[in-house]
């Protein structure tokens, strides 16, 4: 994927990096970048000789250029990133190791890491070649880390920032929040959405987030391409969650936006509920206002989807814009008629 927001780095560049932190003597064999991301540049380094800590290969991942525009949420995602990676070090929840990172920009314009490179491919590449056994283990297994991931409990609710704007004592104030600066992040760039249905739709709804009172970590971006597999006897598990780096302490269930992308509605997998359920402790349910702020949650991540078209060219721009401006009037009106329903 072709976006403006990766740092292309030059060979010469990625030594600099790599021998500032492992030493003069480090030489790398290959360098070869992965294209399938939308936001960072990362590169796969091997290594020759004895590698660096014992790896072969490890991944660099770098951050956006200070110079660059993003999203007022996306500034320094990736120090978010590396924290989730250290919140989930101690729960069954399989991540890459981070070997190190530097967020100083003293020796270049970004953020980046090194991690350890994972040997298996995601989710997604290899779905056509799950058998549907296979798949329903996948699921449970999904489920249970879901749930692991939910079982980390924040101090504040909102995106997981230093920044103290993006923290909030509860969560009707955080997605409120996260919904109004992305809005004007939206403005700000002139893009044609329909901001005011989403508000007008959303007002007296607010208050329903209050349900939620416990801040949750929640991934928020746990589709098939960030979930890696791995090769075992002829069956695949799940060998690492990765990209963290847009995740937020607020409602789990959101999380359950994503999950549909790969499982379908969770209300309808029995074997998704049952290890959700065994790995958080508590039984599954699911109320008519989870309902209702799962709509919320779909509709802000759609919006998202228009707002982050800065980054794309001028045809995916348009494509992506009227996509946008199709699903959200009609999300909105699935929400209205659901609203009227009766229980």
């Amino acid at each position: 994927m072709i976006s403006n927001t990766k740092s292309i780095l030059s060979r010469q560049t990625i030594e600099m990096i790599v021998q500032e932190h492992f030493g003069k003597d480090i030489v790398i064999d290959n360098i070869t970048e992965l294209t399938e991301g939308w936001f960072n540049a990362i590169y796969v380094l091997s290594f020759a000789g004895q590698g660096v800590h014992g790896y072969k290969e490890l991944v660099l991942k770098t951050g956006v250029q200070s110079s660059k525009y993003v999203l007022s949420y996306e500034q320094d995602i990736m120090r978010a990133e590396v924290l989730v990676y250290s919140l989930l070090e101690d729960t069954i929840v399989p991540v890459p190791r981070i070997i190190t990172q530097d967020f100083s920009k003293s020796l270049v314009d970004f953020d980046y890491c090194f991690m350890e490179k994972l040997q298996g491919s995601n989710w997604m590449k290899l779905d056509e070649q799950i058998t549907p056994g296979n798949k329903e283990k996948l699921i449970a297994e999904l489920a249970g880390y879901t749930a692991a991931i939910h079982n980390v409990k924040g101090d504040f609710f909102g995106y997981i920032k230093e920044d103290k704007k993006f923290q909030f004592p509860d969560w009707s104030s955080a997605f409120k929040g996260m919904m109004n600066t992305m809005i004007q992040d939206g403005r700000e760039q002139g893009l044609d959405l329909p901001y005011d249905a989403i508000l007008s739709a959303f007002e007296p709804l607010w208050v329903i987030l209050n349900e939620i009172t416990v801040p949750a970590l929640v991934n928020f971006d746990m589709w098939s391409k960030n979930i890696m597999l791995a090769e075992k006897d002829g069956n695949y598990y799940i060998d690492a969650i990765i990209d963290h780096e847009r995740a937020f302490f607020g409602d789990p269930y959101a999380e359950f936006i994503s999950s549909a992308t790969i499982c379908g509605d969770v209300l309808k997998s029995q074997t998704f509920m049952e290890n959700y359920s065994l790995v958080s402790g508590k039984p599954f349910t699911f109320t008519r206002n989870d309902r209702i702020r799962l709509y919320m949650y779909n509709i802000y991540l759609t919006l998202l989807m228009g707002v982050e078209v800065y980054r794309y060219n001028e045809e995916d721009t348009k494509q992506r814009i009227a996509y946008c401006n199709w699903k959200i009037p009609n999300d909105l009106l699935e929400l209205k008629e659901y609203l009227v329903q009766k229980e």
